[in-house]
């Protein structure tokens, strides 16, 4: 039994440098496409799926088999530019393939991520490998020279036949360990394959989600799905109807009364829902672009600020004797100055996420607990409290409470990312 596939493992690209040292070229090989390969799965057909997962991870060719479908495969993926590339080669027959190339071998019917193939690649492999689950389902990678008496365009030598071949000839098994790798045959095993990629998601997010977020991240996951199942909604389309619930949130907050702040506040936790959406949207369908993430970033920072004002207008109209307008103004301006250092220190200065400071001293290992303690903060967390708050009738306790702790989390944060690291 080899080594498990961990689904960590390969995530991210390898350096420019590491693939600039290859000598050999890597090749992702899909057997002969059928009827399946055309599934929607998650709102892509699977075989569309399968070549952008082959383009993000670090395969020099993505062969596909065309079988009797090589035409419809072709039109399918040179109609979208998620997939009209170079690298991608729909053909009739087996291709002619260096004795020393890498090869990995994708069954037609196999839904699987960018990190399933990336963590594939990362696998040590001195010879044939099988990564498969308990039922012998999964994909290959071998040496190309292991196929080179083997008909891979034979209709009759699917993924069975084939893994058993590479099992004669000593390949090794390793376990796909939570790797998203499921064979789609019907609608069942499209949910369930829609659900692997979602639970995929929600690993992903979980080191910066905090505890109430991971739970909605669960139904904004089921909106995701539904949405690229039955509509043609983009991210940003998503991102700008947040935008509108979440300034109406606003408006509706600044009403003043009891049952408004009720309202506001639950319309301001579904914006926050359909907030996670988008992002879950782009990555299920291959549509992230660095527009979107600043678009994103910028309209979370008008919906929260629009939160603030709606708060501090509807007290005033509840209580008009108060200070209002320089409470407000002073939130805005902490707000502003906790947003800045969120985005300095989370976006542009991450080298203290890839710290080991289990190898360092107790100083640098309380450093980063505190650093990932206040990242934590900066979730949609808040977003429940404000409800609580509103049913409680105790809103007034949240706007103080921003008010000086926008200012409390920013010092805080430059107090801690200012330690001095410590010398060896």
């Amino acid at each position: 039994m080899g080594t498990g596939l961990i689904s960590d493992v390969g995530r991210s690209a390898p350096s420019a440098a590491v693939l600039e040292n290859r000598t050999t070229a890597r090749i992702a090989l899909v057997l002969p496409l059928t009827p399946v390969s055309f599934a929607l799965v998650a709102g892509l057909p699977l075989i569309r799926r399968t070549a952008a997962c082959a383009l993000r991870s670090a395969f020099d060719r993505v062969v596909v088999l065309g079988g009797s479908s090589i035409e419809r495969a072709r039109v399918l993926l040179a109609a979208d530019s998620r997939t009209r590339d170079d690298r991608i080669e729909v053909v009739a027959r087996q291709p002619r393939l260096a004795p020393e190339d890498d090869v990995t071998v994708i069954p037609a019917d196999c839904l699987l991520t960018a990190a399933t193939l990336e963590g594939a690649l990362a696998a040590p492999a001195d010879g044939p490998l099988l990564l498969a689950d308990e039922e012998g389902f999964g994909i290959a990678r071998c040496p190309a020279a292991a196929l080179s008496d083997v008909d891979l365009g034979s209709a009759t030598n699917d993924w069975t036949a084939l893994s058993e071949i590479l099992r004669r000839r000593g390949a090794l098994h390793i376990p796909l360990d939570g790797a998203v790798c499921v064979r789609i045959d019907g609608a069942e095993s499209v949910t369930t394959g829609e659900s692997a990629l979602c639970a995929e998601l929600r690993a992903r997010s979980q080191p910066t989600d905090g505890p109430l977020a991971r739970f909605d991240r669960r139904i904004s996951c089921r909106i995701s799905r539904w949405i690229v199942r039955h509509t043609t909604l983009r991210p940003n389309d998503i991102t700008t109807i947040g935008t509108i619930v979440g300034l109406a949130a606003a408006w509706v907050l600044s009403r003043g009364t009891y049952a408004a702040g009720v309202a506001g506040t639950a319309l301001f936790l579904s914006a926050a829902l359909i907030d996670g959406c988008d992002g879950e949207v782009a990555r299920l369908t291959f549509r992230e672009s660095p527009f979107g993430k600043a678009f994103d970033v910028a309209t979370d920072n008008l919906v929260h600020a629009a939160v603030f004002v709606g708060l501090a207008l509807g007290m005033r109209r509840r209580d008009p004797s108060g200070h209002w307008g320089m409470l407000m103004l002073l939130l805005l301006i902490g707000f502003a100055l906790a947003g800045a250092v969120s985005y300095y220190f989370l976006v542009r200065q991450t080298a203290w996420r890839t710290d080991r400071p289990a190898q360092i001293t107790a100083r640098a290992r309380l450093r980063h607990r505190l650093l990932k303690t206040l990242e934590s903060l900066m979730n949609r967390d808040f977003a429940y409290l404000l409800l609580v708050l509103a049913v409680a009738g105790r809103l007034r306790w949240f706007f103080w409470g921003a008010l000086v702790g926008s200012y409390v989390f920013a010092a805080l944060f430059i107090w801690v990312y200012g330690w001095r690291e410590p010398t060896r």
